[in-house]
């Protein structure tokens, strides 16, 4: 996550206040329900602080603000699918606790060089509640989780589909390039009418002429998008173009940089990319490092508390001088490293779960972690070592793999909340 410079520029200011001044004074006369979401309700005051928060984002970042209208819509959507997927998540026992919150927060602080202190008076520099600020990064922790149970499981991608990408012309000259792609879907329902395409056939054609005539990416994107990026201002970041869907990756192929590409059709809506920058070829040096790790799992016979307890007992075991190998054999619930006495071996970027990467990331050799939290229970590790490692062919199979889960993941998780969208009972009110 960017941490912008704070706002001290009072046109900046005054943009803000003649943006949010006529609902923020509305919202002192009245609050009211803005949507109900199944068993539970979105009050106007919670959205108003959501389309806020955002304006403050969006002049730190120097993004030209659509108007206040346009925005609360995408706003009230996404509060939605998120308000949603907090119930599923609430329902499957999925929590993040404040040890875990905080050691997540650690490591975007670290990543602006900062501590959490220097971390948490940025954000409040730039006019956000800290509070509200760890209650958001939660809620992503949370769906992150709640991700990975529903959606992960549903990508399989076998050995020789493997084989066959790493063999194409495709995947060869997906390998050797990055791209930075901006992104508008103009989304159509399920079993669209006529009607219904043909209209969003059009929009589609409108969005990319205002593009071509010169119209701003991040406000289009804002104003116009149904994609999961919008609010980012449709900003997919840079990627290997193996990790893009294919529709994606067709088109980015031949788009030069600066370009417009026609609406792309697909299943669920007309695609719109903009080629923001190319980089290639892809780096073939590899940072390793050598990790081994005890992992403690909630049973129906141990709770999540108790498994927490006992991974600190056993890490303080090891801080006190015990053999790390021969209490993983003993008692660590990952049966591929315990035989081994937790020793994963040389593990690359992007081959564990995010939480996993993000601790041994930052430590130092011979260094031991504390206990973290990840989908998978509770856990501690080690550095055993770092090295700098070629590019092997088990490496590269490795990231044509990663690729096509990553491709796959994406297009199973956007059908998977259209499918919890329209399954839910949602009463929209403003």
């Amino acid at each position: 996550m960017k941490i912008d410079a704070p706002l001290r520029r009072l046109g900046l200011l005054t943009l803000l206040a003649l943006w949010t001044g006529v609902a923020s004074a509305a919202m002192e006369v009245l609050d009211r329900i803005a949507a109900v979401v199944d068993d539970s309700v979105i009050m106007e005051s919670e959205l108003d602080a959501r389309v806020d928060e955002l304006a403050r984002q969006m002049i730190a970042d120097r993004r030209s603000l659509p108007p206040r209208d346009v925005v609360r819509p995408q706003v009230l959507e996404r509060m939605i699918v998120e308000r949603l997927q907090m119930d599923m998540a609430t329902r499957a026992g999925i929590r993040v606790d404040d040890g875990s919150l905080n050691q997540t927060l650690t490591g975007i602080a670290r990543q602006n060089d900062m501590n959490l202190e220097q971390f948490a008076d940025a954000i409040r520099e730039d006019g956000i509640d800290w509070g509200s600020f760890r209650e958001q990064i939660r809620t992503e922790m949370v769906l992150n989780q709640l991700h990975q149970r529903q959606v992960a499981r549903r990508v399989r991608v076998t050995d020789r589909e493997v084989e066959r990408f790493i063999d194409s012309e495709m995947g060869k000259q997906l390998f050797e390039s990055e791209f930075h792609l901006g992104h508008i879907l103009v989304s159509l329902p399920d079993e669209a009418s006529p009607t219904q395409l043909e209209r969003a056939r059009k929009r589609a054609e409108e969005v990319v002429q205002k593009l071509r005539d010169g119209a701003d990416f991040s406000e289009m994107a804002v104003s116009y998008s149904d994609g999961p990026n919008a609010l980012e201002g449709g900003d997919l970041g840079w990627r290997p173009a193996a990790q893009l869907p294919s529709l994606f990756a067709d088109a980015a192929l031949t788009l030069e940089e600066g370009a417009v590409t026609e609406p792309l059709r697909a299943g669920n809506g007309f695609h719109i990319l903009k080629m923001f920058g190319k980089r290639g070829e892809a780096v073939q040096i590899v940072s390793q490092t050598h990790v081994r790790h005890i992992l403690i799992r909630s049973t129906a016979l141990r709770s999540g508390a108790q498994a927490e307890r006992l991974a600190e007992q056993l890490h303080d075991r090891v801080a006190a001088g015990e053999d790390f190998a021969a209490l993983a054999r003993e008692y660590s619930d990952d049966p591929g490293s315990a035989r081994s006495g937790g020793d994963l071996g040389w593990v690359s970027p992007g081959e564990m779960v995010p939480e996993f990467e993000d601790m041994y990331g930052s430590l130092s050799q011979g260094q031991l972690s504390p206990v973290f939290q990840s989908e998978f229970g509770w856990h501690f590790l080690e550095v055993l070592g770092t090295r700098k490692a070629d590019m092997s062919d088990e490496y590269r199979v490795l990231r044509a793999r990663q690729a096509l889960q990553q491709r796959r993941y994406e297009e199973e998780l956007q059908q998977w909340l259209r499918e919890a969208r329209n399954e839910a009972y949602v009463d929209i009110r403003i």
